[in-house]
């Protein structure tokens, strides 16, 4: 009986810790998916940017306000770094020690992106590709100091 009380704290324990992976996993996921959804926008708004298209503009520019309007903080919960899940995510661990900066970053990317939905719904195709243009500089500033290297 002793044996078996015990070994109660350890499977809670090892319970727990496959709880936390999957929510983890979960968490992973839904990043990937943000951020894929996040990428794909922009590659389209790129396209209309070359070869404007006011109507196409607006389409592009709803559908990056969606996204954008995702709270995409309890993406970035704590133990879901590179280091946490190594291959499975290319978050930083650096993220975590320095919030704030990467909380500034993503305000920067959520400013630029109000900027392109103003410029695209009000049809102005010099304003729209300046806009995307700093928005993509965003992203790379956030790549450049928190995104592992691509292999």
């Amino acid at each position: 009986m002793r044996k078996i009380l015990l070994a109660l704290p350890v499977a809670a324990l090892a319970l727990g810790t496959v709880a936390y992976a999957s929510d983890a996993k979960d968490v992973l996921d839904a990043r990937e998916a943000y951020f894929k959804s996040l990428g794909k926008s922009m590659k389209a708004m790129m396209g209309v940017a070359k070869s404007f298209d006011a109507e196409a503009a607006k389409a592009e520019a709803a559908t990056l306000e969606k996204i954008l309007a995702t709270d995409a903080g309890p993406l970035f919960a704590p133990g879901t770094s590179s280091t946490d899940f190594p291959g499975e995510t290319e978050a930083k661990a650096s993220i975590w020690a320095n919030m704030d900066d990467f909380g500034a970053k993503g305000k920067a990317m959520h400013e630029a992106g109000a900027e392109v939905i103003t410029a695209a719904n009000a049809g102005d195709a010099a304003a729209f590709g300046a806009a995307l243009q700093k928005m993509g500089g965003t992203c790379k500033a956030c790549h450049d100091d928190y995104r592992e290297e691509d292999e």
